[in-house]
């Protein structure tokens, strides 16, 4: 009985999330977008539904509260190749220390690489006026912090400052065509935003269940709250299996800018050294499907964890996505 209970569970609960999925999309409601964007080849393989998941360092990007369960010293490094040429780079120090809980420091950068600034002239041939090349700036710095509460669940937050430079732009107008008025405008925002989130372990067919609020600011930033689950399948279907692992994960996110989404994810996990993953993404304009594979390499002092992910972006081409992970 208890096998048909989990099943419907993890069937049933994302259909009840789908009713709100065809309302109306608020789309324009808040600024520095990259704070959306998938971190870690692991997760974005498995279509970031990540928030009940721990242990990872990179999980302090989607529910701090994961980070909990992070051992001795870990650190992993993220390169995305988004799309139209944006670089993503993003990284994770974590440093369990003990009874006192775990500390991480982590960051994102984007590069946009080089653009060309044109404005609006009315007198000009082509109707406006080359201004030159400028470039993009836009990082984020976190520091975090989770702990255990009980060997079951947990709680995190991170605290982050979030800097944006979209470059300066010159405005001007004519009166009467004989005189011109103008200014200069520097385009430069930042805000301090903060994440919360809790983590439980059920202690029962490996189903857990995270919760987490994304960039909590003052500012119109992405504001987005997250509900996940997971559960071993194997543990249902084959209790006894313990080199064979599949995880099933599923996330509800209602962010500010946009209606419900929906992310789903599958890790198949062979002697916990070789990973398969899948993953879909619901109600997204472009993105949908999401692959990836991972490899560990048990060294003498050190785990060396390799990641590759790769998502469907519809007419933008594809994502690719890598990731190098240490754990002493």
């Amino acid at each position: 009985m208890k096998k048909y209970i989990i099943i419907i569970t993890v069937i049933v609960l994302p259909l009840f999330w789908l009713n709100n999925v065809a309302a109306i999309n608020k789309v324009a409601q808040s600024k520095m977008q990259f704070l959306k964007l998938g971190v870690g080849a692991r997760a974005s393989a498995m279509g970031d539904a990540f928030t009940a998941i721990s242990g990872d360092p990179n999980a302090v990007f989607y529910n701090p509260a994961g980070c909990a369960f992070n051992e001795g010293i870990s650190a992993s490094f993220n390169k995305t190749d988004w799309i139209a040429d944006i670089t993503h780079f993003s990284g994770v120090i974590s440093y369990n220390a003990g009874r006192l809980g775990v500390f991480n420091l982590n960051w994102i950068n984007m590069d946009y690489g080089s653009m060309t600034k044109t404005v609006v002239d009315n007198h000009a041939w082509e109707g406006y006026l080359t201004q030159g090349d400028f470039s993009v700036t836009e990082y984020a710095i976190g520091l975090g912090y989770a702990k255990t509460i009980t060997d079951r669940f947990s709680v995190g937050g991170q605290v982050k400052y979030v800097y944006q430079d979209l470059g300066s732009t010159e405005t001007w107008w004519y009166i009467n065509t004989d005189f011109e008025n103008h200014k200069f405008v520097n385009n430069i925002d930042d805000v301090f935003a903060f994440d919360f989130g809790t983590y439980y372990d059920a202690g029962f067919k490996g189903i857990k269940i995270g919760m987490a609020i994304q960039n909590f600011a003052n500012k119109a930033i992405p504001l987005t709250f997250r509900f996940g689950m997971s559960v071993e399948m194997n543990q249902i279907f084959f209790p006894n299996e313990k080199d064979h692992v599949v995880t099933l994960s599923w996330d509800g996110l209602h962010p500010r800018d946009y209606g419900e989404r929906q992310h789903i994810g599958l890790e198949y996990s062979m002697y916990k050294n070789y990973f398969l993953r899948l993953g879909y993404k619901i109600n997204y304009d472009e993105e949908d499907l999401t692959a990836g594979a991972g490899l560990n390499l048990n060294l003498k002092d050190f785990c060396l964890q390799l990641g590759y992910a790769y998502t469907k972006f519809g007419v933008f081409g594809n994502v690719n996505r890598f990731s190098i992970s240490l754990k002493y």
